[in-house]
């Protein structure tokens, strides 16, 4: 269990260190798909702007944390039983 826990923490830490590419001065970029302009995403503004997006952020990491903490305590518990079970098997 935790094995999958470090390497599924190691895959998000290298995703958050992905940055996408800046084009250099005088390169072209990727082609847009549609033909309408691009709009600002106002919801992202108006959140960062407000100081909101902090509370989205806390929110988020804290549900990702209980989960974790809670797969963590439900894989010690069976590994307990699973203990208990082979000892019990044992001393038959």
């Amino acid at each position: 269990m935790f094995r999958i826990l470090a390497v599924w923490c190691l895959f998000l830490l290298a995703a958050a260190g992905l940055q996408p590419a800046q084009a250099q001065p005088g390169q072209t970029t990727e082609v847009e798909f549609s033909s309408a302009p691009q709009t600002e995403i106002e919801m992202a503004d108006t959140l960062r702007r407000d100081g909101k997006i902090y509370v989205v952020v806390v929110v988020l990491l804290t549900v990702l944390v209980g989960t974790i903490a809670y797969l963590v305590s439900i894989d010690r518990k069976v590994g307990r039983l699973e203990k208990q079970l082979k000892d019990d098997l044992v001393n038959r």
